[in-house]
């Protein structure tokens, strides 16, 4: 579903009128009508992070989950020429591929590995501090079909090294992270990617998992006014919470 079908979706149940989302989330009216109508197909993640905000969701909610099983470009190529053919050889090239797919069995040969698309968000999600690229959202990434993440993100900065590394491409879940775990942020329409940890009190504190940049935390006291959009937890072995803050 794309993104402009999702706000409506969401709008909807809401019960809010298109009205009523312009005036809770800032956005102008003008640009909603764009979004949902398809003329605006890629918006940026500050303006989907005030109508995340308006519907009570996450930004995460409106990227995509895993799409059908990724194809290769050559195969895009030939489910091309395929189209093109009249119904003979259409059925001819039905006919080939059943006697190779029963030849393949016969000799226990392996089928190609499948995979699924998920969304790489944004242009790098900054480890320490950083300058997101707002223009463009997401983008397709390819993993293995059972691979258990529904989004990526590009690490940029060395504050969550040896962890993840700059330049790496890290997979998450869209779920909440518990303490301890890693979270992909977007703070007052900063990318971050930090350990995360809550105190009975309500106060949030992120994490560099490289001790040496601890000045790359962050902490959230509950009563601050501050835009905290979580797209999910990071996929990755869990290290201990730092005891030198």
């Amino acid at each position: 579903m794309d993104i402009g079908k999702q706000i409506t979706r969401y709008r909807l149940e809401a019960g809010m009128t298109i009205d009523e989302l312009a005036r809770r989330s800032g956005v102008p009216k003008g640009t909603l009508n764009k979004i949902t109508g398809g003329v605006t197909a890629s918006p940026t993640i500050q303006v989907m992070a005030k109508i995340a905000g308006a519907l009570d969701r996450s930004v995460a909610d409106f990227v995509d989950g895993p799409k059908a099983p990724g194809l290769s470009g050559e195969a895009l190529a030939l489910a091309r020429d395929y189209d093109g053919l009249d119904g003979h050889g259409k059925r001819v090239i039905r006919a080939v591929m059943g006697e190779e797919k029963q030849r393949m069995a016969l000799n226990g040969a392996a089928a190609a590995p499948a995979f699924k698309v998920i969304p790489l968000i944004g242009n790098s999600f900054a480890a320490g501090r950083g300058d997101p690229d707002f223009g463009n959202p997401w983008e397709d990434y390819q993993v293995p079909a059972d691979s258990g993440a529904d989004f990526a993100v590009r690490i940029n900065g060395n504050s969550m090294e040896p962890y993840l590394p700059d330049g790496s491409v890290a997979l998450g879940q869209k779920r909440a992270p518990r303490d301890g775990e890693v979270a992909a942020l977007l703070l007052d329409g900063e990318f971050l990617c930090k350990q995360v940890c809550q105190d009975m009190v309500g106060n949030l504190y992120l994490f560099a998992l490289n001790r040496a940049r601890k000045d790359a935390d962050v902490t959230i006291w509950k009563d601050a006014e501050r835009s905290l959009t979580c797209f999910g937890t990071i996929l990755m072995e869990r290290v201990p919470l730092p005891t030198d803050v």
